[in-house]
């Protein structure tokens, strides 16, 4: 194995597993997802500037407050209240495509969907949020800085680094429709039925902003999707189930080390699987970390009960995304003339 294949597995274990001990010993809100974001953060191959990791816990603090502040005024008049949802949904989305990026695009999403949730359930439960979810992403930010001055990275010489390659050429109004139908009936389902699994949206938030990154959700997207879902699911079940026979902290820690160390590795072999590894990291964090450090009402939800949530949401998401590329394929901004 290179030795900078090597370092980014320290990197990766040291700052996802140190974010999320840490997590578990103080006990702060939502600490799980400090561990998501510094897995993510730590999946690229150079670190993240302190400054950015500032000015985007700023936007969060600023997204989550307006969120907040909007949808509480909404909550006593439901079609409206629909109607914003739907309406910050589809802002996201068009926020993403006009170049956003991905993490943006899934802070955008979580104000859309996860703090309107909270907020039937109690507003001051959803001020929690509103102030641990930047709260998470600072940590975070600072953890994988940490760690890749740790454990550096090795700087890519100029004459060996890949030219730019073109920007995508798609109509932007037709990929806002194509996530909107997808992403939009799922949300609008939660708040009628009364639906309240706070990591269901978490994931699908995450979740769709990755399939909407890609061209087009084609079968080996949705095969490679399915695989790491079902694979960070089964993984999360075996995890909480050895946590029940051993309950501690140092037990989770260990997991938490073994997984980092294993998926770490096999992303970067070349085995089929590899490509999922990252995604199972996040399914893993989400469902486990959620399980052994529940939030407000789901204390009582099982871990089994969570992964059939989070995998019956990910099968539908994915499905969708197909059914909505074959009647509506993605096409660019300027189709030929016949």
């Amino acid at each position: 194995m290179l030795i900078e294949d090597r370092r980014s597995i320290y990197r990766l274990t040291f700052g996802t597993v140190g974010v999320f001990g840490l997590g578990l010993l103080l006990d702060w809100p939502i600490s799980f997802l400090g561990a998501v974001f510094t897995a993510m953060f730590l999946q690229a191959p150079a670190a993240m500037p302190i400054k950015v990791s500032v000015k985007l816990y700023t936007f969060a603090i600023l997204l989550m407050l307006l969120s907040w502040i909007v949808f509480s005024l909404l909550v006593p008049y439901p079609l409206v209240f629909l109607g914003g949802v739907v309406v910050a949904i589809v802002l996201s989305f068009g926020w993403s495509i006009a170049g956003a990026g991905i993490l943006p695009g899934v802070l955008a999403l979580m104000a859309a969907m996860m703090i309107p949730n909270i907020i039937v359930l109690s507003e001051e439960l959803a001020l929690v949020l509103v102030l641990w979810i930047p709260g998470n992403l600072l940590i975070a930010g600072f953890a994988s800085a940490l760690s890749f001055t740790l454990f550096p990275a090795e700087p890519v010489a100029a004459k060996n680094a890949k030219p730019k390659k073109a920007a995508p050429d798609f109509d932007p109004i037709r990929r806002l429709v194509r996530m909107s139908l997808v992403t939009v009936p799922f949300a609008l389902a939660f708040f009628v039925f009364g639906w309240s699994a706070m990591l269901v949206l978490l994931f699908v938030a995450i979740l769709s902003q990755q399939l909407a990154a890609m061209p087009a959700a084609g079968k080996s997207v949705a095969k490679a999707m399915l695989t790491a879902n079902l694979l960070g699911a089964g993984i999360a079940i075996v995890f909480y189930e050895i946590n029940v026979i051993a309950p501690s902290v140092v037990t989770a820690i260990l997991l938490t080390v073994v997984l980092c160390v294993a998926l770490g590795t096999l992303a970067k072999t070349d085995h089929p699987l590899a490509p999922a590894a990252g995604s199972a990291l996040t399914t893993v964090i989400i469902v486990y970390g959620g399980s052994i450090a529940p939030f407000s009402d789901d204390a009582d939800v099982k871990s089994v009960v969570r992964v059939a949530q989070i995998s019956v949401s990910a099968l539908f998401v994915i499905v969708a995304y197909m059914v909505v590329d074959e009647f509506l394929p993605e096409r660019s901004s300027a189709p030929r003339s016949s």
